[in-house]
């Protein structure tokens, strides 16, 4: 395949984000009060599907790290957008928790590999000074999304919940056309091969870790808003499951212009400092809904909590490649999303339990809050060990 055009380039790193990031997991929580009110799932087991959702997608974590090496980034990226579109697809019919989970997990997994390995595949084809805006506007895929998710999807959800699935099964399939052909510039196992090259040193190290323990933290603090607050909406406030979706794409919004400026922001002030400020907003976010008891604050606390979460996304792949160099940057980038896979996962179950056991949604914002904070403190921690936007 020749280079495509850098048009082309974006608009297919801005489907296959838009699949991982949004279709393949947070375009879930639209459905939940509708799947609800059902009786397709009680309120802690559409948790539980949550943390199978994340349980997959560390499971794609895993062989986005390891088993690339042996068939190659070509047909993982083929198999995964394949296992989104039959994942969802599997989840529009009722037959139980076990195969709702089971759908749940294989959309997890697949949504893994389309979001580590696609900033790669598609900045190798972008100039040096556009890689950061391209890679903002890539990740904004999946706040446009769920934006259209959100806004359209109350028409199928009247019909039935079946139809709400297919629906987002459609849009999979859809976006999946679009990126296909870009694939073929994929490496091949042998080019995917990283083995040989030196290790990182001490102070590269330290910093991935760092980073990787904030995005562990900010995977938990963001739990109640992505996965929680549409039902939330739905029973402190008796709002509708058509006006709790709409609601919800507020997020979505906040998605679309987090990624879109991130890029942008990072441009200007640098990584480290608009990583800083990105946590900062995460903090405060989750803080106004433990303050009010407001629907207007807490859909605007929605917004701030999506532009800070495919804010930081984008911002964390950048400052990746800027510690791991190029060439590690897959594997490095697929570690760092491993720690959030890990604490979406700690996250979604461990917040569904609680429900189980009584905890009220409340109780689960002020985690939130405990761990929202304590990721900004690593997020400043970070700045004074990798300051600068250069390679180690």
């Amino acid at each position: 395949m020749k280079q495509p055009h850098l048009i082309y380039t974006t608009l297919a790193g801005f489907s296959l984000i838009g699949i991982g990031l949004c279709l393949c997991r947070f375009a879930y929580t639209p459905l939940i009060p509708s799947m609800i009110d059902a009786d397709w799932v009680t309120r802690s087991e559409a948790g539980f599907l949550g943390g199978f959702n994340f349980l997959g997608y560390l499971l794609g974590c895993l062989a986005a790290l390891f088993f690339v090496q042996k068939i190659g980034v070509k047909l993982l990226l083929r198999v995964s957008l394949v296992l989104a579109v039959c994942g969802l697809a599997m989840c529009s019919w009722d037959l139980g928790f076990a195969w709702l989970a089971c759908g749940r997990l294989v959309t997890g997994f697949a949504g893994a590999s389309l979001v580590i390995q696609s900033p790669s595949l598609i900045l190798q084809h972008v100039p040096d000074d556009w890689k950061k805006v391209v890679s903002g506007v890539m990740f904004s895929g999946a706040g446009a999304t769920i934006v259209v998710v959100c806004l359209m999807l109350p028409m199928f959800l009247n019909s039935s919940v079946s139809d709400g699935w297919l629906f987002e099964t459609g849009l999979t399939f859809l976006a999946a056309l679009i990126a296909w052909p870009i694939i073929a510039t994929a490496k091949s196992a042998q080019e995917a091969d990283t083995s040989s090259l030196p290790p990182l040193n001490r102070k590269a190290t330290r910093g991935l870790v760092l980073l990787g323990a904030a995005y562990f933290l900010a995977a938990i603090s963001v739990t109640p808003h992505t996965l929680f607050l549409t039902d939330y909406l739905h029973e402190r406030f008796t709002a509708s499951p058509a006006l709790s979706s709409q609601l919800f794409s507020l997020l979505g919004v906040g998605f679309l212009l987090g990624a879109f400026c991130s890029g942008i922001l990072a441009k200007w002030l640098g990584t480290p400092l608009t990583l800083i400020g990105n946590y900062l907003l995460g903090a405060v976010a989750v803080l106004t809904v433990l303050l009010t008891s407001s629907i207007t604050v807490i859909t605007v606390s929605a917004f701030l909590i999506g532009f800070f979460l495919l804010c930081n996304v984008p911002l964390t792949s950048i400052y990746t490649e800027e510690i791991s160099g190029p060439i590690r940057h897959s594997r490095a980038w697929g570690a760092i999303t491993m720690c959030f896979a890990l604490g979406a996962a700690v996250g979604s179950y461990g917040m569904s339990a609680l429900l189980s056991l009584g905890a009220t949604y409340y109780q689960l914002f002020l985690i939130a809050q405990v761990t929202a904070v304590i990721s900004f403190g690593i997020s400043v921690l970070l700045f004074f060990i990798h300051p600068a936007d250069k390679k180690c």
